[in-house]
């Protein structure tokens, strides 16, 4: 297919625009001449999420925007009108605001360093990390807040719990007072305002926790679901959200290359200064937003 000459952004929502929503506006945009849909991110987040930015399961299109049928379908209608699909990806953070929507982060949280996912995410495990060595979690109100924990036994395994908050309590722990029970874990709950930061966030959002794309393996992981639609024709193109926050962007930017193929369109979320130009060496077609 041609490279885009007119895309349209259409923002999913699952109590508002899904899949199929976009699929019954593709005609209207053909008429006005659009030649590629671009989607804002379509995998599973955080339930709820209005924007889609906070990703808690790399390996799935969203069930609440009609899940990876309902791409599929959207893909087959734009193609009859000869129309592309570009869509929005978040590789620099997922989202770990409730952590038990995240598989991956649930489990560093239960099994600490010893977690098949604890490089995944940049973590100071050091022993001068301020708690220990442990992970740092700032949802406490204040220091005192760790009075108010309680165990939550109304499901299958006991949970920790700080008022709506719930963590995971490791194997054999849950024994004693709330107290003892937290203070047996691998993470630590402290004050949001301790200055305590345990893992790399997107800016200062403790909902966001940073991925190591520099590591292949998380990568990987991370891009099966984008590597299915690649590999099964379904899209035209990606659009990446703030590579600048990863370690190697460049890096990151030359194995999506690899991964999209050298003819679909890659556009990135590059932030540049007033007369600062995108590098060249970069493999991609372009910016979007911040240079307008």
């Amino acid at each position: 297919m041609p490279l885009p000459t007119s895309t349209y952004r259409l923002q999913l929502r699952g109590d508002a625009f899904t899949l199929a929503d976009a699929s019954d506006v593709v005609g209207y945009l053909h008429d006005l001449g659009v030649t590629h849909l671009y989607l804002s991110p379509i995998l599973t987040a955080t339930e709820g999420s209005t924007h889609g930015y906070d990703v808690t399961d790399t390996a799935t299109v969203s069930a609440a925007l009609g899940g990876r049928e309902a791409l599929t379908q959207l893909h087959s209608r734009a193609a009859e009108l000869g129309m592309g699909i570009i869509v929005d990806i978040v590789p620099n953070h997922v989202g770990v605001e409730d952590p038990r929507q995240n598989a991956w982060w649930w489990d560093v949280l239960r099994r600490g360093r010893d977690s098949d996912y604890a490089t995944y995410f940049d973590i100071d495990f050091g022993a001068d990390n301020g708690v220990d060595g442990k992970i740092a979690i700032p949802v406490l109100g204040s220091a005192s807040d760790v009075g108010e924990l309680t165990v939550d036994r109304s499901e299958d395994q006991p949970l920790l719990a700080f008022y709506e908050h719930r963590f995971p309590i490791a194997d054999g722990t849950d024994s004693g007072d709330a107290r003892a029970v937290h203070d047996r874990q691998a993470y630590r709950l402290v004050s949001w305002s301790d200055g305590l930061i345990g893992y790399r966030r997107f800016f200062s959002v403790n909902g966001l926790a940073g991925i190591r794309q520099e590591d292949l393996d998380v990568f990987t992981d991370s891009h099966r679901q984008v590597a299915s639609w690649i590999e099964d024709g379904l899209i035209d193109g990606l659009r990446v959200d703030h590579p600048d926050g990863l370690a190697d962007p460049a890096g990151y930017l030359t194995e999506l290359r690899g991964l999209l193929g050298p003819d679909r369109w890659l556009v990135i979320e590059k932030i540049l200064a007033d007369g600062e130009p995108l590098d060249e060496s970069l493999p991609v077609d372009g910016t979007t937003g911040y240079d307008a």
